[in-house]
Formats: structure tokens, sequence, C-alpha cells
């Protein structure tokens, strides 16, 4: 899946191709999977201008001129594509939506048909994890009314914090050295402090190795750089070792060397 530092490039990546060109029509492969039917979208984004793509939590929204907005939100298998003509878009399998410029097709694809799409999103009160709402404060708060929910199942919750995945989660907790498995509530402020202040930088950290390694990729994860959720890895660089368990049904990468906050 997609996670926010992938979908960071995609948003810079997008739109140097597509960039102020103008829409010519759309095409909903999968209607249960975007919100506004084909023929009401076509209408309202006939020749809309690609003004700029940006990241909201999980989502892609694709902003046109006249502050018509398109979110899209890839899921588990979701892929971004471009196809140069009509023979190249029909060969993609599993379509769900594309947007049809005036040579070119951005094309959303999901083997797993979770992928969805929303015209005119409403916009959501719970803060992106890089936008300035998501204070020190604010977490604190979070973790107090969430005192008793284990902690990266809170930093996953999109209805807490956006933007944190399942990958992520397990770096930021590393970084932090605080177990997975911990109470929010029992995590002592200092210990706090450096879990938000590691959501910031292993997240920008992340962004900056994938834009070094891909950095012209509209789709797909990478993942090899990760310090310890990454198959490749029994040990951690100091030499801890790596050891994953299923924790609320995710797949949970950790070392024993992070302290355990329990009632």
């Amino acid at each position: 899946m997609p996670e926010l530092p992938d979908l960071e490039i995609f948003k810079e990546n997008i739109p140097k191709r597509l960039s102020n060109k103008t829409l010519t029509g759309v095409t909903v492969f999968m209607p249960r999977k975007v919100n506004t039917p084909q023929i009401l979208l076509a209408d309202v984004l006939r020749g809309a201008v690609l003004e700029s793509v940006e990241r909201e939590g999980k989502e892609l929204y694709f902003c046109f001129d006249d502050n018509r907005r398109v979110s899209a939100h890839l899921m588990l298998n979701g892929e971004i594509s471009v196809a140069a003509d009509e023979a190249a878009l029909t060969r993609l399998p599993f379509k769900v939506f594309a947007f049809h410029f005036e040579r070119e097709h951005l094309v959303f694809s999901d083997k797993g048909g979770l992928c969805s799409l929303k015209f005119m999103p409403p916009k959501s009160a719970v803060p992106d994890v890089f936008s300035p709402e998501f204070t020190m404060d604010y977490f604190q708060k979070t973790v107090f009314a969430k005192k008793r929910m284990n902690i990266k199942m809170l930093l996953i919750d999109q209805k807490l914090l956006r933007g944190i995945g399942n990958a992520y989660a397990d770096e930021i907790l590393w970084a932090a050295k605080i177990s997975p498995r911990s109470f929010a509530g029992q995590i002592p402020q200092e210990a706090l402090e450096r879990l938000y202040a590691a959501i910031g930088s292993v997240l920008r950290d992340a962004v900056a190795s994938i834009r070094a390694i891909a950095p012209d990729i509209i789709s797909g994860e990478l993942r090899d750089f990760l310090k310890v959720h990454n198959k490749r890895l029994q040990t951690t660089e100091d030499g801890q070792p790596i050891r994953t368990e299923y924790i609320n049904r995710k797949i949970t990468y950790f070392t024993p060397a992070q302290i355990e906050y329990l009632f």
C-alpha cells in the first residue's frame, strides 16, 4: 500500500506530466467505486484544467480550476499510470477510473477493486500529520482521550490523525524506542515527545529517500530502505534482532530494545 512518503512523491511527479493540461473527458470503469455518475462527472469536469495535485492523509487530491477537486484513495493495491494513447489505455487491466487529457490518459487501476474516487470530497476535521494543525498539544490530547488504546493502532487510526500507515508506524515507534505493544496512556511525557518528533522526522526522511531512489515514480511503494519494517532484514543496523508479530491483526516489526509501557 502506498503510504504518505510515496504519495508525497506522486503528488510532485504527476503535475510534471499533466499540470495546466485540459481535461477532455472521464471514464468510470467501476461505478461503485466512484461517488458520482460518469455522465455528471463528464459534464462538470470537461474542459477543466489541472492546476495541482495535493495530498491529504492517504489520499491524493486532483485540483482543477474553478475549485473542482477529485480525491483518490489507492487503498491496498491501487496504482496510477499514464497511457500515451487509446491502445495503451485499453491494454491496462483492472481499471477503475480514467482522466482523459489532450494526448494522455491518467488511469487508476486496482486488482483488488478497492481503490475509490470522490468528486468534491468533504474536508476532514482530523489533521494530517504534516499539517500545522498536528501539534504536540493535539497529539497529547488525542493520546489522553484514547489512553487505553494500543499505541500502534492509535498512530494508524485515520479518525485520530491522518497519513500514517502500517509500515511507517513501525518505523516511527522504533525511532522513538517505544514498543508497539504499549498502551497510549502509559507512555511518559518524555517518550511521548520523542514519539511526536519521530513522526515528522521519520516520514520526512522517507520522502527524501524515495525522491533520491526513484525521483520519477507515480505509483507503487518503496520499502527497501526501511530500518525495521523490512522483510530483507533480520537485525537492525546496531544488531538488534527484528521480531514480527500480529498486533490487532496488523503485521508488526519491532525489536526487544523498544520499551513496553503497559498497565
